[in-house]
């Protein structure tokens, strides 16, 4: 192999940067951005949403939903990605998770990761609290002047990836490899929680008569009952069956709710029940 004394050095003093986005690129949460506009009206962007609408200064804007990771589904054709860039080591390379969510969605972001099992020892987060692209490409320029000469940006927003890449008219000899990713778009969206009338919830108390603990809703129309009381097997069986052959019940199903009753303790052995919504 030839190549010029040059090339050479530039082959061994490699050094590699691994840029991730967070929000639609890695996962898919139900975090939102709720606007309130001038007229007193309000609305709610996702950020893919927020990404193209921009900012309208004559609006409030809203991100206190982003210091958690609401609800999030993994974009696993992205986080394999990065669990293979982790797993490579970072000997002459820095992984970075790269966001524009302010510095105190820190913890929920390390937090989320560590879940699905991704190795954050290996990773610097950088949380930008800003959302003009600028402010990616400006951080990127930055490790380009601190000697980066192969860097990987992934990204779901086409204006943060536009940004990096014109860099490269800047730095003709820097490889940057920047690219829309759209995955979450792929995924399947949540069930739509439906909304249930508080009046039902306290009918449902009225109705059983004996302490509830929570309430669950099931697919649309089955409402899990969980029991303030640990009973016993035979004891649970004897209220079930009277609840069964109530008129309360009847009535609840006629406007259109299933209610079902378990002991405090009880495994529910409904397959892959969802009971994540909390009516209480």
């Amino acid at each position: 192999m030839s190549l010029s004394f040059k090339k050479w050095r530039s082959f061994i003093n490699e050094s590699k940067l691994r840029v991730f986005d967070f929000d639609d690129t890695l996962v898919k949460s139900q975090s939102k951005i709720k606007i309130t506009r001038p007229d007193g009206s309000t609305d709610e962007l996702t950020p893919g949403e927020y990404a193209i609408e921009g900012e309208d200064p004559e609006n409030e804007y809203d991100f206190s939903e982003f210091e958690e990771v609401i609800d999030p589904q993994e974009i696993e054709k992205v986080t394999n990605i990065l669990r293979n860039v982790v797993n490579a080591g970072t000997d002459g390379r820095e992984i970075v998770i790269l966001t524009a969510r302010r510095p105190i969605s820190e913890d929920a972001i390390k937090n989320y990761l560590e879940e699905i099992e991704i190795d954050i020892s290996r990773i610097t987060f950088v949380l930008l609290g800003d959302a003009d692209p600028l402010a990616k490409s400006d951080w990127i320029e930055n490790k380009i002047k601190e000697g980066a000469t192969d860097i990987l940006f992934l990204d779901d927003s086409g204006k943060n990836v536009d940004a990096v890449l014109d860099l490269k008219q800047q730095y003709p000899d820097i490889k940057i490899d920047a690219r829309q990713v759209k995955y979450a778009e792929e995924l399947p969206e949540e069930n739509p929680t439906k909304q249930v009338d508080p009046e039902i919830i306290d009918m449902i108390k009225e109705y059983v008569g004996l302490p509830i603990r929570a309430m669950y809703l099931y697919e649309s129309d089955t409402i899990f009952a969980r029991l303030e009381e640990a009973y016993d097997s035979k004891t649970m069986d004897e209220v079930y069956s009277y609840w069964k052959e109530s008129n309360e019940l009847h009535k609840l199903q006629q406007m259109g709710y299933n209610v079902r009753l378990v002991s405090r303790e009880a495994s529910i052995d409904e397959p892959n029940i969802p009971l994540t919504k909390d009516l209480l």
